[in-house]
Formats: structure tokens, C-alpha cells, sequence
């Protein structure tokens, strides 16, 4: 994986060590951090987040539900099309 060094503010650090993620190293406070980012901005899925940081997908989940993050991204849109499948799908015989 292609790797990019940048500057980052001291006062950034002392944030994040007082954060859920202090216990960490400088790089995984950062690296988490900015996985999370663009995971709640809906770029990337959570397993790919999970991915860039080197976890397994169940250890991030349980770090974002930790920090009363959503683990699971359900909108409007994703409500209105599972209605339309609803109304469409055909009914199953009951059991007698």
C-alpha cells in the first residue's frame, strides 16, 4: 500500500491521545481517524475502512458502536426502495 507522510498540528495529536483512540500509536490514532472520516462520509464501506487500518471488521465495528458512531448506514432511499420490493414481491402461501 502507497503510503503519504504530511504534517499534522500538535494540538491535533494531543486531541486524538485524549480520544477512544489515545492508547494507540500517533499513525493508528491518524490512520483510524481518517478511515472513520471517510467512512461516515459514505466513501468508503466498512470493511474497506477496516481494511486501512489493519483491523478485523468486527474490532472496528465494535471501536465505532464505542464511539456512538453508526456501524450500519440505512437512509430514506434504502427505506423507499425496500417498500417498493415489499409491495412487489409476491405473497407466500401460509402454511396450514
Amino acid at each position: 500500500m502507497q503510503t503519504r507522510h504530511v504534517e499534522v498540528p500538535e494540538e491535533l495529536f494531543e486531541r486524538l491521545h485524549q480520544s477512544r483512540l489515545g492508547r494507540r500509536s500517533d499513525s493508528d490514532q491518524v490512520r483510524i481517524a481518517l478511515a472513520i472520516h471517510v467512512y461516515l462520509e459514505g466513501l468508503i464501506s466498512i470493511g474497506k475502512a477496516a481494511e486501512l487500518v489493519g483491523e478485523p471488521r468486527i474490532d472496528f465495528e465494535w471501536l465505532l458502536s464505542q464511539m456512538g458512531m453508526p456501524v450500519a448506514r440505512y437512509d430514506v432511499a434504502d427505506y423507499e426502495r425496500d417498500l417498493r420490493a415489499m409491495a412487489e414481491a409476491e405473497p407466500r402461501p401460509r402454511p396450514s
